[in-house]
């Protein structure tokens, strides 16, 4: 194998990693994502999606924290 050769085998290898990673970074982002839209939201018997309860309630105790230091 001459000089050229490995080269072009070493560029190859380089741009087959670097699509590797970007499709291996692409599915743990989706999965993620989905991960936490599974937390944070439901979906009701209607059909439509909501915000889970203990979410709600977390979201308006930091609320009420707040206004209680900020006065």
């Amino acid at each position: 194998m001459d000089t050229s050769g490995a080269i072009i085998a070493i560029v190859i290898y380089v741009i087959g990693f670097v699509i590797a990673i970007l499709i291996l970074s692409a599915v743990i982002r989706a999965a993620v994502r989905r991960g936490i839209e599974d937390v944070l939201y439901k979906k009701g018997k209607d059909g439509l999606w909501s915000a889970n309860p203990w979410v709600v309630s977390i979201a308006k105790e930091i609320a009420a924290e707040t206004r209680k230091t900020d006065s």
